[in-house]
């Protein structure tokens, strides 16, 4: 699992906005862009109605940062230093 400070710090590095929000009775909101230039991607990741505390396996607030940045940016710093 990719550590989501890194994350966060390689496309800030990169000069690629992104952000995390947390919600206590939900889960969390997960953003590519800026409030002030527009949000370009964004997606809620939910722990699971049976068990409230869960939160669905394989898909990370990194991992879909990481992925979405590779997808929308492919030229970027970011991309370059990602790629196979």
């Amino acid at each position: 699992m990719a550590d989501l400070e890194r994350v966060l710090q390689q496309l800030h590095d990169s000069e690629i906005n992104a952000g995390v929000q947390t919600f206590y009775d939900a889960g969390m909101r997960v953003w590519i862009g800026d409030e002030a230039n527009g949000i370009q991607a964004e997606t809620v990741i939910n722990r699971t109605p049976a068990a409230r505390l869960k939160w669905p396996e394989g898909l990370t607030a990194a991992s879909w940062l990481h992925e979405t940045a590779l997808h929308m940016y492919p030229v970027s710093k970011y991309a370059k230093e990602h790629s196979g």
